[in-house]
């Protein structure tokens, strides 16, 4: 169920934060789930929507740096803010390392948490965009056979037809009929669209060759 505003998930041990928070939060209607502690977060089952966590920085348990860590490698559709009553540098420098989009210092006001969790939606949303426009990319890419994949390397590095036929040992001919049959696989349509899915790819290659098979739920093992 999509909400107006989005889903927050709060984090923190101390009962009357959690309260003040989520009025503030429903007030402006964000839809909001509170915890106590971070282990009973990570039992909630993860969403693919973009949506934010909400964690104190020194939460009994696991920690909130060790919290978002944990999002952080596992649910790239959750953003996250760590709110704390004594940070210090150490901590918020590693947090925004992390990935963290603020750092709060207690007591802070109304408008500064808005405008802290308006801005991890945005951000968060724009990256979930990101990463959809990758993931349907390389669907696409994956559909070429491995002598589509050489071909395709070739004319992504701008080498002419005669030049892939003979890094091939096959006749120009035959390398058109795989262009053809790579165009129409990729759904490309123009050398500008060529060009972009080009750049998708380049961008995207790094982390998957890094981690193929990485998890994208949140994931509850140790």
């Amino acid at each position: 169920m999509k909400h107006a505003r989005g889903q927050v998930y709060l984090v923190d041990d101390d009962p009357d934060i959690r309260r003040s928070i989520a009025s503030i939060l429903a007030s402006v209607g964000y839809s909001i789930s509170a915890f106590a502690t971070a282990e009973e977060f990570l039992k909630e089952e993860a969403i693919s929507e973009p949506h934010c966590l909400i964690a104190d920085l020194l939460l009994p348990g696991m920690t909130g740096l060790s919290l978002c860590r944990r999002v952080a490698e596992t649910n790239p559709a959750c953003g996250f803010i760590l709110i704390s009553g004594n940070a210090d540098i150490a901590s918020a420098v590693a947090a925004i390392r992390l990935g963290a989009f603020d750092v709060l210092e207690k007591p802070f006001g109304r408008e500064k948490l808005l405008a802290a969790l308006h801005d991890a939606f945005e951000k968060t949303t724009a990256r979930c965009h990101v990463r959809e426009e990758e993931d349907a990319a390389w669907a696409r890419f994956e559909k070429l056979t491995s002598r589509e994949r050489d071909v395709f390397s070739m004319v992504a590095a701008g080498q002419p037809t005669k030049t892939i036929a003979r890094n091939c040992g096959i006749s120009t001919r035959t390398v058109d009929v795989h262009r053809s049959r790579i165009l129409q696989k990729l759904q490309i349509e123009s050398p500008t669209q060529l060009a972009h899915l080009i750049a998708i790819l380049d961008r995207a290659r790094p982390a998957r060759d890094q981690n193929p098979t990485s998890e994208r739920r949140r994931g509850l093992s140790g």
